[in-house]
């Protein structure tokens, strides 16, 4: 049986998308937490987004923390601020498996990500890898990065066919908030509004006709089941705050003593 440390996390979540038809779940980690990042990859998550646009990581502090972990099966995802090259190259190099990049209105932002992360003659990243797991050779560097576009404008979604058909682009992740607040209806959409989800479908289409990666930030594992029956592969289900907050919450049942709800706590994909 082969080691699945041995596949790179790219593979395993483009095979299992793709090859197997079957959801891969992960969780959201807004903090420079190494820790954090240890517990949530030791689980049985397939993949760890690391937020360095909303969160409190940036792109240096996220490299050091992929280059320092230990290896294990689930994938380590890096949203970056910003669609710029030093950024996605520089998590690239700290060990990353892929990045999910904010913000693609077009084929031509899309190609300029693709060009990020590759190297000449296909793109522009320079080399630099600094984390010890990685591969030296620049085509099996290039092969190890998972390349998601986010959709999340108007303008976004009316180019997600062009978007998903740019050759390096893996697939497409949807923001609901942000998507929901270009089109006029507001942020409020965890779990999705009726108004929204002709958008949702559109953008699932998109991707089942390209055949390539279609994920959303679901905001909790409340929603999985209505995104992945509408064809959504790869779910975000919340924060490392949620899970810690389910945990203890689980941990309390457990003992006897379920949690009230003014412990409970809220935030932005609650749904509250």
């Amino acid at each position: 049986m082969t080691d699945p440390l041995s596949v790179p996390a790219a593979s395993r979540i483009r095979d299992r998308i793709l090859t197997e038809d079957r959801p891969v779940l992960g969780a959201w980690l807004t903090r420079p937490s190494p820790d954090l990042l240890a517990a949530l990859s030791a689980s049985a998550l397939d993949y760890v987004g690391i937020d360095c646009q909303h969160g409190m990581a940036c792109e240096a502090e996220a490299a050091r923390m992929t280059a320092t972990a230990q290896p294990t099966a689930a994938g380590r995802l890096v949203r970056v601020s910003a669609n710029r090259p030093e950024l996605i190259g520089r998590v690239l190099d700290g060990g990353a498996d892929g990045v999910i990049v904010p913000t693609v209105n077009s084929a031509e932002e899309a190609r300029a990500a693709v060009a990020a992360v590759r190297f000449p003659p296909h793109g522009h990243r320079s080399y630099g890898p600094i984390a010890p797991h990685l591969p030296r050779d620049p085509e099996h560097l290039a092969q190890h990065a998972l390349l998601l576009a986010m959709i999340e404008t108007s303008q976004g979604l009316e180019s997600v066919e062009d978007i998903l058909a740019v050759p390096g682009v893996d697939g497409v992740y949807v923001g609901p908030a942000d998507l929901g607040i270009s089109l006029s209806l507001g942020p409020a959409q965890f779990p999705a509004s009726p108004e929204l989800e002709p958008a949702l479908h559109a953008v699932v289409d998109a991707g089942k006709a390209a055949r390539k990666i279609v994920g959303i930030h679901a905001g909790s594992d409340l929603f999985a089941e209505r995104y992945a029956d509408m064809g959504f592969r790869l779910l975000t289900l919340g924060t490392e705050t949620s899970f810690v907050t389910a945990g203890v919450e689980c941990v309390l049942e457990r003992a006897g003593t379920a949690a009230t709800n003014e412990r409970k706590t809220s935030g932005p994909y609650s749904g509250t």
